[in-house]
């Protein structure tokens, strides 16, 4: 999880304006796994003093990223550490456009 790359900023708020809103914890709770499940151990480490706390970790960004002002960090994160390609098909995976108000809870 050490790459970084360039942000369009332009493409970033495309992608946030197709996020219907009440999908956005639903987002985020993916988002969070992702950047968990490929954090290295160095990183969680340092998150959680502990190399086995994925749970920690989970709980930590969950703190961080509170929605729904952070959407568009959480986003723009995404993009730099798993690339566009990799973020618009975590969100095309999530099938948003299906997902009607009040489902996810």
């Amino acid at each position: 999880m050490t790459q970084t790359n360039e942000i369009d900023y332009d493409l970033l708020d495309q992608i946030i304006q197709h996020i219907p809103s009440h999908t956005w914890e639903l987002v985020k709770s993916a988002v969070i796994e992702y950047f968990v499940d490929n954090m290295t151990s160095d990183v969680l480490t340092k998150l959680t003093k502990d190399p086995q706390g994925f749970e920690k970790a989970e709980i930590i960004l969950h703190g961080y990223y509170e929605m729904p002002m952070m959407g568009y960090e959480l986003i723009q994160d995404l993009i730099k550490i798993a690339g566009i390609d990799n973020t618009v098909n975590l969100l095309d995976r999530l099938e948003l456009d299906k997902i009607r108000t009040g489902d996810y809870v």
